[in-house]
């Protein structure tokens, strides 16, 4: 959307036309309607009033404002071509084309070099599929502005070179000519602002021209300094919060995109960017109310109207997207940017065969573009399909070398030339012969084991052969997976449906070891489970099930997370928590949202039955929403489901702390003196006294509670405090064993308890509170550390087995406790054991010599000789 006024309008001598141009420029547009008023009111007001107040009911969205603004000028000054101008961009941007069209006519025939009516005439040809006549006037721009600078006339008005800007890299795109996006960056757009400091549009053409290329970092910046001219540049808004959607922070997109609704609540671009948000957390009925509202802004914005006829088609509606796709094909002979869109939607919703379809049909109609025939060759790389993705990659690039995600994706497939290829009945396998032939040969087999029992769990296979590639760096990982760096480093593997992708353990030539049969079995779920629905389960389910396949207990360590948010009210529930998975700039959340989801999973296996599972799944594959799939898979109502499963976090967290109403200093001293027969308050204000160094309050306070409440568990805490800096730990001792007693699922009484005996060297009593703390299920993985250094001092084997046992299933990624537990096992000649947990061991760190003698030991001692001999070939 354009803002400017132009210079020739603002040099009017009674009214200082710049400042208020400069306070919508600064986004005060509050300040700028007012003085843009006052001065309509004058008896014959100048042009220059008229656009600028239309400028900023256009910038509010108010629209029919800014017309009636425009209207009223047109009245005046019958056939200003500034007005008409102006007004057909405004008709062009309400998807008016007969009128744009119209108006912009007019004002040409007036001023021939009226840059915005050309720039609309432009637009509709283009839009209305004449592509060759769009490229003649495009190339009108180019040449204005390369005949200006031969004259050395150079164009300074502001306007007119954003104008060039998009004109120009609209050339560039259908020419092939992406030399001119870097001038376009360099001269244009900053000549613009050289020309205009407060131009913030110059940096946000920017920022979408660098986002285009993927060039994520350089847009973030242009878009940044945007919003330091105008925080409230909507066009800039938006453009962060794609970037961000990019790069799965629905969170920070979805925030970008309310700040955007705020200033403007009908910018259909902001609408689109909410809708995204929501589809992306699988609120598809929210984000179609929104896409209808930008519809009924501009009916004949292909972006809109494209996202709308994905979610018809995910929704399984095929005759009202079929409806959408003839509406814009109506108006639009080549409508490439419409399937463009409409498979980026898809492709994000996993929709891959209608997504392929779209992009083709994108790259028939506009040959000239290079984004369909990039998306599709990274859609390629996504299924795995790589040699197809080869062939439109290259072209791609060709057109567009300046495309950052191509460019990574090319350099990947050169990285996988190196490779070698396995295969077995279900998989093939792709890894560097350097560094990962052992862990392929291990992978081999478990993949096929694990396809086994997952075929029986599921009742279906994915098709075909499922691609599995070990890339050797963590940068080709990252580059596989999204074709982009800054992969999180927590990030072990990747699912497509067709591919899965994991890091070597041994990338960049250090090992970073974690445990990749872990990792195989969570990945593979995702295969099961996305194909067998046509990719349509929920990301709650599919994480869900893939973290319970696991076989691990790693989430235990946030059960205290749980709690609070549970306590605080701010747990997810199906409608928010797919918002988790996608928040990467808060990772207490992203950690919550896999918690619940295995929580999800546990409580419908606990309450229906595990027959739910498949249940639901084949109530997804039918396209089915997440209440109509509960009532059929569970027969239950969501509402009712949702109230299950809160009851059963609440018992699953209840032996943890209470979560206690934050107050202020200031807060409890004034709820005292109203309650001070409030044991609890009492005792908070105590501790609180304590902690700011007022000890005789604090041992008042705490005493008067012991009084009237023996074993109260937080003045028991202060008391116990106060008697240890007296040094009377003996004394401290009994306070804490009286509270222990009666609060014995008391996990900060306990904690205390422990840790003076620990202090006291009375081994056998700390170690009885420990496994107290432990046998509550509530156990931070520091209390059980504690344990084992306690049981190993006490030299107590078995109970010090068991402790490794359960650090083991928390820390997967722990080769220490495999190890120890097999060398354990080995020692007391428990075969079957040792057998296990040397295999646990290597699935860590496959190369482990000491696993692997362990290994081999114990399948000989059971006579398991010919896998034993199998295995050995595999280090040969």
């Amino acid at each position: 959307m354009l803002l400017f006024l132009t210079c020739s309008l603002l040099a009017q001598p009674q009214a200082d036309y710049p400042a208020l141009k400069q306070r919508l420029q600064r986004g005060n547009s509050a300040e700028a309607r007012a003085g843009y008023e006052q001065l309509a009111k004058e008896p014959r007001p100048s042009v220059a009033v008229f656009v600028g107040l239309a400028a900023v009911r256009r910038a509010e969205g108010d629209y029919s404002g800014a017309l009636e603004a425009l209207d009223a000028g047109l009245k005046l000054f019958a056939s200003e071509p500034s007005l008409l101008a102006h007004r057909s961009d405004l008709f062009y941007f309400l998807g008016k084309w007969d009128e744009a069209s119209q108006d912009a006519e007019a004002a040409i025939k007036k001023q021939d070099a009226n840059f915005l009516a050309r720039w609309t005439r432009a637009r509709i040809l283009r839009d209305r599929g004449d592509l060759a006549a769009a490229d003649k006037e495009v190339r009108w721009f180019v040449k204005s502005y390369t005949d200006a600078s031969n004259a050395d006339k150079e164009l300074t008005d502001p306007e007119q070179l954003l104008l060039v800007g998009q004109a120009g890299t609209e050339n560039a795109r259908w020419n092939q000519k992406p030399q001119q996006f870097s001038f376009i960056l360099n001269e244009v757009y900053k000549d613009a602002l050289k020309y205009d400091a407060d131009c913030w549009q110059a940096e946000a053409l920017a920022g979408r021209l660098l986002f285009e290329k993927h060039n994520r970092a350089d847009a973030l910046t242009a878009f940044d300094q945007a919003l330091k001219i105008n925080p409230r540049a909507v066009e800039a808004l938006v453009g962060k919060g794609v970037v961000a959607l990019e790069i799965l922070d629905s969170v920070t997109a979805g925030r970008m995109a309310d700040q955007a609704l705020k200033v403007n609540p009908k910018h259909p671009a902001a609408l689109r960017l909410k809708a995204d948000v929501l589809s992306a957390e699988g609120d598809l009925a929210g984000a179609e109310r929104l896409l209808t509202a930008a519809r009924l802004i501009n009916p004949r914005d292909e972006r809109t109207l494209a996202r709308l006829a994905g979610i018809n088609q995910i929704a399984r509606k095929p005759a009202m997207a079929a409806a959408i796709t003839k509406e814009v094909e109506s108006f639009c002979t080549k409508p490439g940017v419409f399937f463009l869109e409409l498979a980026e939607a898809l492709a994000l919703r996993k929709q891959y065969p209608a997504a392929i379809e779209a992009y083709r049909k994108a790259a028939a109609v506009r040959p000239d573009l290079s984004s369909p025939r990039a998306g599709l060759g990274l859609l390629y790389m996504q299924l795995g399909r790589e040699p197809e993705a080869q062939v439109e990659l290259e072209a791609a690039f060709k057109a567009d070398p300046f495309h950052v995600r191509v460019s990574n994706a090319l350099r990947v497939l050169k990285h996988l030339e190196g490779y070698t290829t396995t295969e077995t009945p279900h998989f093939v396998i792709r890894f560097d012969p350097k560094t990962d032939e052992v862990l392929a040969a291990w992978l081999a087999d478990y993949l096929e084991e694990q396809h086994a029992e997952f075929a029986k769990l599921y009742g279906a296979v994915p098709p075909g052969k499922t691609l599995v590639e070990v890339l050797a760096t963590r940068e080709m990982f990252s580059g596989r997976v999204t074709s982009l760096p800054g992969l999180p480093g927590a990030a072990q593997g990747a699912s497509t449906g067709p591919l899965i992708a994991i890091p070597s353990p041994h990338s960049d030539g250090k090992p970073k070891l974690y445990n990749w049969g872990v990792v195989a079995r969570h990945e593979l779920t995702h295969a099961f489970n996305l194909t067998q629905t046509g990719y349509l389960v929920p990301i709650w389910l599919t994480e869900g099930l893939a973290v319970r396949a696991e076989r691990t207990n790693r989430f235990d360590a946030h059960a205290g997370l749980l709690r609070d948010r549970l306590a605080a009210g701010t747990a997810f529930d199906l409608d928010s928590i797919a918002q988790g998975y996608h928040n990467f700039a808060n990772p207490p959340d992203v950690m919550l949202a896999y918690y619940q989801g295995l929580l999800y999973v546990e409580y419908i296996i606990k309450t229906y039955g595990e027959e739910a599972i498949s249940k639901l799944l084949a109530a997804y594959q039918k396209g089915l929403d997440t209440a109509a799939a509960l009532r059929i898979a569970c027969a239950v109502q969501k509402d009712e489901f949702e109230k299950g499963y809160r009851d059963f976090l609440r018992e699953f967290v209840k032996s943890g702390p209470r979560r206690e109403k934050p107050m202020t200093f200031a807060e409890l001293e004034m709820t005292y003196k109203k309650s001070p027969d409030d044991a609890d308050v009492a005792a908070r204000l105590a501790e609180e006294y304590l902690r700011r160094g007022k000890p005789t309050e604090a041992k008042k306070l705490a005493e008067q509670v012991l009084l009237k409440e023996a074993g109260h568990p937080g003045a028991a805490l202060v008391k116990a405090r106060l008697l240890q800096r007296e040094k009377d730990q003996s004394g401290a001792r009994a306070v804490l064993e009286v509270a222990g007693k009666a609060n014995p699922e008391n996990l900060r009484v306990l904690s205390a308890l422990g840790r003076l005996h620990l202090e006291l060297k009375q081994t056998e009593e700390a170690i009885a509170v420990f496994e107290a703390i432990r046998k509550l299920g509530s156990a931070e993985t520091e209390v059980l550390e504690t344990l084992e250094r306690l049981y190993l001092a006490a030299n107590k084997v078995e109970p010090l087995a068991q402790l490794w046992s359960e650090l083991a299933s928390r820390t997967p990624d722990e080769l220490a406790y495999r190890l120890k537990l097999a060398q354990h096992h080995r020692d007391a000649e428990r075969h079957n054991l040792a057998e296990k947990w040397a295999r646990e061991a290597l699935f860590v760190d496959v190369l482990n010599v000491e696993a692997r003698a362990i290994l081999l030991a114990a399948l000989h001692a059971q006579n398991k000789s010919a896998e034993a001999e199998a295995i050995e070939k595999r280090y040969e």
